[in-house]
């Protein structure tokens, strides 16, 4: 039987791939941001418990079906993989506490409902003058400044470039001339599509240019108070209705600079005062059209609309007043919307996910509707070009972008003022669904670690013991492959440290005990490939082969069995991780990745290893080897052989 040719086998290829891998993993480690440690459990740092409280609009205790399921949704928000660390457990009739290691960081935006709508904004935003510095010259005649500060371009997008949002008409000012931004154009798509006014002669996405067209009577710069609102209308692309209050605006400020506030429009709802409370789309209209003259003529700010008592307890069937941010940074500008009912709902988004923004810095949120969502939006984008469209999360305006080119296949990017932490919760409780409950922060606890760093010690030195035995083991009796052996070991350790840490920034893995139990556990599983590999080289000498000569076909033997092996340990962990729950869901976790590494380290560094030290005399050698016995039974087996063949000869 012919031997296999070690020579097509490049060991140093191999030792140099785990090299090049080991530098990369370290790289990442040591110059990107995080933690150079591994992220601890809460048995073994501590952490931070919080406890909320459900409560129902009408009052009395929540159905147990909904906290339940609230649960269920916090847990999949907080630990999202797993492997957190995190606990959540219903209290009682009304309670949730939530248990996360460390700080609170992760314990941002939890009570957060997470209920995405979509809906058309109705005319143009209007700034909170409460959220604005004064504005306001001496003599209290407005200047034609703030115009180009409540257009300040945004990273809020819908298609495939940045949209611009339409300018904020200027505040209310003591003077009764109207204000300067009252014929500003609305941002324009690079498709050429006629529009009115100065509409017409941009190309692509752009903050509008203030008085650029013709003004019906009078100078651009100042038209009469009675074109005011057909101008606004013309530009914006807005209902008449809508358009219609930029007049009352001068007429309010003629008695106040300052906003009044706390003025709901008529027909609201008196429960939740931020909607109609009608439900024909005749009161829809009428309340729409009295929210838009409150909005501009000061009688409400954000303070009042965000009130705890109603914000996001909306109707989404129902017209909506909403705030939301402009901008970012020094440029933030407060704004005030008037929406109409939901256009698509949170629950028609198949999957969110956060990611780095393509066309600058920040992140984005990318979400992708079901086949329902995505025909209405696909329909509805290809009707509305240059409209704005707003993304309210739980009755706050995250965006309003302007809808730049009609948006087939239900694929669409949702951008703002993002980190990747908020990008990433808010992802991820768009994913995992609503809460079907309001809650509230009742308390917050610190908590010491209920297992220490005594615990975190002792399993240290168990696993160390264990890994001590390995070694001497193998150095008495395997010799120069135990040396092999240790070096594999210290290799995989090397390997999982690094992995460990990146994943505690990624996925938020975090080490408990039951993870240390997978870890120590992991050092048996390396140890059996190990010993299946030199077990075979043993036969194939004991067959009367050298030790040259019996890696290459002792490997091709040993790694069948290693592959088998390490499948079976690897398939249960799986198993183990679906159907477990807490810390046995992280042991099972731990488990996997250490059999997975084991299998790295096999291949690309103890098979090399070997088959380099079959070149070696030291190695060749029966006494240093820890073949010295199998080696006497090969050779007696090679000289029986040979009589053998002598004798038939």
């Amino acid at each position: 039987m012919a031997t296999p040719q070690a020579g097509k086998f490049r060991p140093w290829l191999h030792l140099g791939i785990f090299g090049a891998l080991v530098v990369l993993l370290y790289g990442l480690v040591f110059f990107t941001p995080g933690s150079n440690a591994p992220k601890l459990g809460i048995d073994l740092q501590g952490g931070t418990r919080v406890t909320l409280g459900a409560s129902l609009l009408g009052g009395g205790d929540p159905p147990r079906e909904s906290m339940q399921q609230a649960r269920v949704i916090m847990e999949n928000r907080v630990n999202g993989s797993g492997v957190a660390g995190a606990q959540v457990q219903v209290d009682g009739a009304r309670q949730l506490v939530v248990t996360v290691p460390g700080t609170d960081e992760a314990l941002a935006g939890l009570t957060r409902s997470a209920i995405l709508n979509i809906r058309p904004v109705v005319g143009q935003p209007v700034p909170d003058m409460t959220a604005l510095p004064d504005q306001t010259s001496s003599t209290g005649a407005t200047t034609s400044g703030p115009s180009s500060s409540f257009a300040e371009t945004t990273r809020s997008a819908v298609g495939e470039t940045l949209s611009n949002p339409p300018p904020i008409p200027s505040a209310p000012a003591a003077s009764a001339a109207p204000p300067t931004t009252a014929a500003t154009a609305a941002p324009t798509i690079a498709s050429g599509a006629p529009t009115s006014g100065a509409a017409a002669s941009g190309q692509g996405l752009r903050p509008a240019a203030a008085a650029t067209s013709p003004a019906p009577s009078g100078s651009a710069a100042a038209p009469p108070a009675s074109s005011a609102p057909a101008s606004a209308a013309a530009a914006s692309g807005a209902p008449a209705s809508s358009a219609a209050a930029s007049g009352p605006a001068s007429t309010a400020a003629s008695s106040s600079a300052a906003p009044k506030g706390g003025v709901f429009p008529a027909g609201s709802d008196p429960k939740i005062p931020i909607q109609p409370q009608g439900n024909t789309e005749a009161a829809f209209t009428a309340w729409q059209t009295a929210a838009a003259q409150s909005l501009a003529s000061g009688q409400l700010t954000c303070k009042d609309i965000n009130d705890p008592r109603w914000i996001g307890n909306d109707d989404p069937e129902k017209p909506l007043l909403a705030c939301g941010t402009i901008g970012s940074g020094d440029q933030a500008v407060t704004a005030m919307y008037v929406l109409e009912k939901t256009l698509i709902p949170g629950s028609q988004i198949d999957s969110a996910n956060a990611g780095p923004n393509p066309r600058g810095n920040g992140w984005v949120i990318n979400m992708q509707f079901d086949s329902t969502g995505a025909g209405v939006w696909a329909t509805y984008t290809a009707a509305n070009i240059q409209k704005q469209t707003a993304f309210t999360l739980d009755g706050e305006v995250l965006s309003a972008p302007a809808i730049q080119a009609y948006i087939p296949g239900g694929q669409t990017e949702v951008s703002g003022d993002f980190t990747q932490q908020s990008a990433t919760q808010l992802a991820n409780a768009l994913k995992f669904g609503s809460l079907p409950l309001k809650f509230t922060e009742e308390k917050v606890d610190t908590i010491s670690a209920e297992v220490g760093s005594e615990s975190l010690v002792a399993g240290l030195i168990a696993g160390g013991i264990g890994l001590l035995l390995v070694v001497i083991y193998c150095l008495i009796y395997y010799r120069m492959l135990g040396v092999i052996t240790v070096a594999s070991l210290i290799l995989s350790g090397i390997l999982v440290y690094a992995v460990m840490v990146l994943l505690g920034r990624w996925i938020g893995l975090s080490l408990d005990m039951a993870g240390v139990a997978g870890l120590i556990i992991a050092i048996g599983i390396t140890a059996d490939s190990f010993v299946v590999y030199f077990e075979r080289l043993k036969d194939e000498v004991r067959e009367g082969r050298s030790f040259r000569s019996a890696v290459p076909r002792g490997w091709a033997r040993a790694k069948r069995t290693i592959l088998s092996a390490d499948a079976v340990t690897f398939l249960s962990a799986v198993i183990l991780y679906v159907l477990a729950v807490g810390d046995v869901k992280g042991f099972a976790f731990t488990l996997g990745l250490s059999t997975v590494l084991d299998l790295v380290v096999v291949f690309l560094v103890t098979h090399p290893a070997v088959a380099l030290a079959a070149d070696s005399r030291l190695f060749r050698s029966a006494k240093y080897s820890g073949l010295g016995a199998v080696a006497e039974a090969g050779a007696r087996h090679r000289a029986a052989t040979s009589r053998l063949v002598a004798k038939e000869a």
